[in-house]
């Protein structure tokens, strides 16, 4: 009866106060459009499940991302967080099995003469009920041999919402590996179309020069002919200064753009032949960015804030349950005996032990309660940055989708902007040839017409890169 009471009065400590702990899972009230815009949209048809490898038609450009995907050391650090991911996720599985440990061991002890066991085992040696074999030798030698197991019986779900949690961030640190392989892909194309770029302004800048010193030529032929003044030659002479000096720029930007993709690669020995910039062509069309809720199911980051929010759900459920009582059940067989030659082949050496215990929290309950509260803000934290990534990749999609369809109305009035000072550059030589035009005139057409040219250079770098931001924004394309 008294047992009895004692488990009923640490059962009553153990459920005082559970049922203030009431556990209600916040969801989030973020409701995302139906269509990016008004327009019908065709959900069969999407860029998020188009791989790299299809949306990238520059085989160039594809090789380097090969190679970065195979020895970027960021994107390596990642594969690494998995498989430690993973092997968290295999010992949460292994608490619900039960521990078993093998035993052995020898020893030998001298008892004092005026000790309880030295007195005991002399006085049990005088027994007339123990055989020669039975005398407790003095030193008194133990070996034993046998196996020990404890076993935690979860009735309250602790260990397997520790699994479940477990799991959830595993899945969570793939998704994540995902969003770095996407990263990765999309600074790789950005940084080859701004190399793109430059190489198409250097080659601009070298035509320019070219130019601009046959024009130079040109005042000075006339200067000798009393037709133009030194003054004229030197705004000549100072333009051509001006486009080499913008031309080592631009060679300087070229190296470390190239630095910066050796950089990214992850190894220094790697192609750097490039297409030009006029014949990079991106290969999706605008039309299929798909639906919105197509995001939360092919973008990593959002998939992962979502893992995160379901392991931070079975962390507060296995938080609540460190409340209750945990039972184990433990016990150990084998062999036991003072004599080595005992041990095995003798049947009155073998020796077990059953036996279950109950565990309540008494004065560390407000450990656990803190435990739990933090489970339950951790959990809050989580909901808000599943809630900021979806946001994020919704409005970085209509962002890139307006981006693109101004970056299409901008390169036509660019381009024909370009022919059109081309023409005056044609315009104005000749005019000044003949004394209808001033020499400012023709420094003026030719500035505008190269700052025209490089501005047009990189827009058309600008369009390809939103595209690399598109295929990011819509997930990579790994489903």
């Amino acid at each position: 009866m008294k047992k009895l009471l004692i488990l009923s009065f640490l059962g009553m400590l153990a459920f005082s106060g559970c049922k203030s702990l009431n556990v209600t899972h916040p969801e989030s009230d973020l409701q995302l459009p139906d269509q990016f815009s008004e327009e019908e949209a065709d959900s069969t048809a999407t860029m998020a499940q188009i791989a790299w490898e299809n949306y990238f038609a520059d085989p160039r450009l594809r090789g380097l991302i090969g190679i970065a995907l195979a020895h970027n050391q960021d994107n390596l650090i990642t594969l690494q967080r998995i498989k430690a991911a993973r092997a968290s996720m295999m010992r949460a599985k292994a608490g619900l099995l039960p521990e078993i440990s093998g035993r052995a061991g020898a020893a030998q002890r001298k008892f004092g003469d005026f000790t309880m066991d030295g007195v005991g085992n002399f006085d049990t040696n005088l027994s007339e009920d123990l055989t020669e074999d039975q005398l407790i030798p003095d030193p008194y030698k133990d070996f034993i041999i046998g196996a020990n197991f404890e076993w935690e019986i979860d009735v309250w779900g602790k260990l397997r919402n520790r699994k479940k949690a477990a799991a959830a961030r595993y899945l969570a640190s793939e998704e994540f590996s995902k969003s770095v392989r996407t990263w990765l892909i999309s600074e790789v194309a950005s940084t080859y179309y701004q190399l793109l770029a430059v190489d198409a302004e250097i080659g601009i800048l070298n035509e320019n020069i070219r130019l601009q010193e046959l024009a130079l030529q040109l005042i000075v032929e006339l200067k000798e002919g009393g037709r133009a003044n030194q003054l004229a030659i030197d705004q000549f002479e100072a333009l051509v200064l001006n486009s080499k000096s913008q031309l080592e720029a631009k060679l300087r930007e070229q190296q470390s753009a190239e630095y910066e993709m050796t950089r990214l690669v992850g190894s220094i020995d790697i192609p750097l032949e490039r297409i030009e910039l006029d014949s990079a062509v991106e290969r999706p069309r605008i039309l299929e960015v798909g639906l919105p809720a197509q995001l939360l199911q092919f973008r990593p980051d959002v998939r992962e804030a979502e893992f995160g929010l379901q392991a931070t759900k079975f962390d507060v459920n296995a938080a609540k349950a460190a409340f209750y009582p945990s039972i184990t059940l433990f016990g150990m067989a084998g062999f036991n005996a003072f004599e080595f030659s005992k041990l095995f082949f003798s049947p009155a050496s073998t020796v077990y032990q059953f036996g279950a215990g109950l565990t309540a929290p008494i004065f560390n309950r407000r450990v656990i309660k803190t435990e739990f509260e933090l489970a339950k803000t951790d959990q809050q934290i989580a909901l808000l940055e599943y809630e900021k990534r979806t946001l994020n990749a919704y409005l970085e999609v209509l962002d890139l989708v307006n981006q693109i369809q101004t970056y299409d109305n901008q390169l036509k009035l660019k381009q024909y902007e370009v022919s059109v000072l081309e023409r005056s550059i044609e315009n104005s030589n000749t005019l000044f040839s003949v004394g209808y035009a001033n020499y400012l005139e023709v420094i003026t057409a030719q500035s505008r017409a190269l700052e025209s040219a490089i501005e047009l250079a990189e827009l058309k770098a600008s369009r390809l890169q939103s595209h690399v931001q598109l295929y990011r924004a819509l997930g990579g394309g790994w489903n």
